[in-house]
Formats: structure tokens, sequence, C-alpha cells
């Protein structure tokens, strides 16, 4: 998702008002644009975040004058700028609309509902998301990783398997000869990873690496032969994801971020490749989400147990930090074989009863 800046908002405001930069600023209220746009960016999704723009900006009154019409023209930039447009006929419509915001009868989830009803979303191609790179990155790109890697605190809390799977993202976008690394390598990462929750869900959900591969191609094409040598940079939404993990896994109590958290982060990113080609191999993202949700759950409860019953232990019994996470790796272990078994033997007991055997008898 690509967000508008406060001057991108000011910008849009004196062209409709016609009047000189320095005026529209002296004349518009600049916390109010600040607050709305705080709004927009806590959202996921076109239609969700224009519909937080177009009603806050109608109930906040950020400009002096003509500001039903300066909202309107902001939110058809916002849209124009992810690639999609917004058809205003019949005008009665986004007259009835407004006059509800403003009166307090309607919200951001009627504007969203409103906007959704009339988008109409532009095909993404590899030159527009080349573009997007050297508009939003502006990356050199033999730094553009280390730069990320090297010193982040957010970084230090992913776990290894999560950085594993940073590490095959970046793999998975050379083999398609991509030169950035956005949500759909990240989901490939996931998935080649082969281990833990995320991927088991995944699997579960028959959402293969190859089909992911397809959908890549279908959706962005690959990219010019050679051109995924040496550092890649992450786009916006990529990192956008690393961040929502990280705050998942805080919410959480957990101690790393993991596959899972990532996985939440490109679910979260409905608009990205990686959360529409999960919607494409889905259907329902609810249902990954949800599926996801369980496992993980589940998973944690059983850690939390163990860690009640280290923590109930006499102190000079478990004096290490480390002893204790060598402890919930070794649950893990045997939690993700259990997992195994009861999905073979659930395999088995369909199997037995796709050719007629009562596997209860």
């Amino acid at each position: 998702m690509r967000y508008l800046g406060r001057y991108d908002v000011l910008a849009v405001a004196a062209r409709v008002l016609r009047c000189a930069s320095d005026d529209v600023v002296r004349r518009s209220d600049l916390d109010a644009i600040d607050r709305v746009l705080a709004d927009v960016r806590r959202t996921s999704g076109l239609a969700e975040s224009a519909g937080v723009l177009l009603a806050g900006l109608v109930r906040e009154r950020p400009f002096d004058g003509a500001n039903r019409v300066v909202a309107v023209a902001v939110v058809l930039q916002y849209v124009s700028l992810n690639r999609a447009d917004l058809q205003l006929e019949p005008v009665a419509d986004v007259d009835d609309l407004l006059d509800r915001i403003s009166a307090g009868d309607a919200g951001p989830d009627d504007a969203a509902k409103f906007v959704r009803s009339r988008l109409e979303h532009h095909p993404v191609t590899a030159d527009d998301l080349q573009e997007d790179l050297k508009i939003e990155l502006l990356l050199d790109l033999d730094d553009a990783v280390q730069e990320w890697w090297r010193g982040d605190p957010m970084y230090e809390q992913f776990s290894e398997p999560a950085r594993q799977v940073i590490v095959l993202a970046q793999e998975e976008a050379r083999g398609l000869d991509h030169v950035y690394v956005g949500t759909e390598h990240l989901l490939l990462g996931v998935i080649a990873l082969g281990t833990g929750v995320a991927s088991r869900v995944l699997a579960d959900l028959g959402i293969t690496g190859p089909a992911v591969r397809d959908l890549v191609v279908e959706i962005i094409g690959r990219g010019k032969s050679g051109a995924g040598t040496g550092a890649i940079p992450f786009t916006p939404r990529a990192k956008s994801t690393f961040e929502f993990a990280w705050g998942e896994a805080r919410a959480r109590g957990a101690e790393q971020v993991a596959p899972e958290h990532m996985l939440l982060g490109v679910l979260h990113d409905g608009d990205g490749v990686g959360g529409q080609i999960i919607t494409k191999l889905a259907e329902d993202v609810d249902k990954v989400r949800r599926k996801l949700e369980k496992r993980m759950n589940w998973r944690q409860r059983s850690e939390d147990l163990v860690t009640g019953m280290l923590a109930s232990d006499p102190p000079e019994k478990w004096t290490t930090y480390g002893r204790r996470h060598h402890l919930v790796a070794e649950l893990n272990s045997v939690l993700d074989e259990n997992e195994r078994l009861h999905e073979q033997v659930a395999n088995l007991r369909n199997l037995l009863r796709r050719h007629g055997i009562n596997p209860d008898d």
C-alpha cells in the first residue's frame, strides 16, 4: 500500500482551492490532517483505508473552504496512487454519504463499503513494481539487505526459523529474477521452510510452492535474466510485514518473531501480492487466519505449561535461561511430531472411509 503524506494532501488541496502552497498551509489544520493519515496507516486494504481517509477528512474539516470537495479529491488521488479508480456516479449518492458522515450518521465502515462497491483495480505489471522500487525504496541494491539486517533491534528478536524464511525468500526472488523481496517471496519462504506451524497450515490448505510461483509469474511476471544477483532490497510492504510480525509476537507474549507471525503479516496485507495469492488459492483468507491462530494458540498453551512447570521448581534446579529454551525447543519437536502423527491418522481414516470402511469399527 502506498500512503499519502501530509504534503501530498496539501498539494491536492492547493489544486482544488486554487491557491499557493504556503497559503493552503496557513488555511489548513495540519494536526487534523496528521490524525487522519495516522488512522489510515492503521488499516489494511485499499477500500478500508480510503473509507477511513474520506470519513476522517469530512469529520475533521481540516480545510478552510470546500472541505468536502478537497476530501473527495484526496481520496481519488489516494486510490489512483494505488492503481485503482473510484467511480463517483451518481453524484447524488456521494452527496448523501458525505451528508450522513457530517451528521454523524455514517462512519469509516460506511465509507469503506461505498468505496469498495465503486473501486476498479488496475492490473499490476512488473514495470509498475520496478517503478515503485525507484520511487519508494531509493536504495542501493548492494547495501539494502545489510542496512536492514545490521543492528536492527527488531531483527534481533527474529527466531532462527524466521531468519531462515528471510533467506529462503531472497533465494525465491533470485529464482524468479526479481530485484526485490516482496510479500509473495516471504510467502514462498514460509512454504520452503517446510517445518513449523505456518508451513504446516499452508500445506494443509493445499497452498504449495509451485502453485504460489505460478501465480507470482501470472500476476507480476519474471524479471530479466540475471537481474537477481547480489543483495536484494525489501519492498515497503515486506518491511511492513516484518513490523506487523514483530508487533504480533509482542502482543502474544512471544519472546521472538516466528514464521507464523510473519505469515500473519502477509495475511494482514490483503492488497499485497502475497495476500492476493492466498486469497486465490484458499478463497477464504479468514479461514487461513483462524486455522493458523488455532494452531498457534494450542502451541502457546503447551509452551506456557512447560514454562509454568519450570518456574514452579526450586530456582537452583533451573539456573539458566538457555536450559528453559532448550526444553521448550524439545517440546516443540515433540509437538511437531505429534501433529504429523495426527495428520497421518486423519489421512488414513479418510482413506478408509473412501473405500467404504468405517475406521471406528
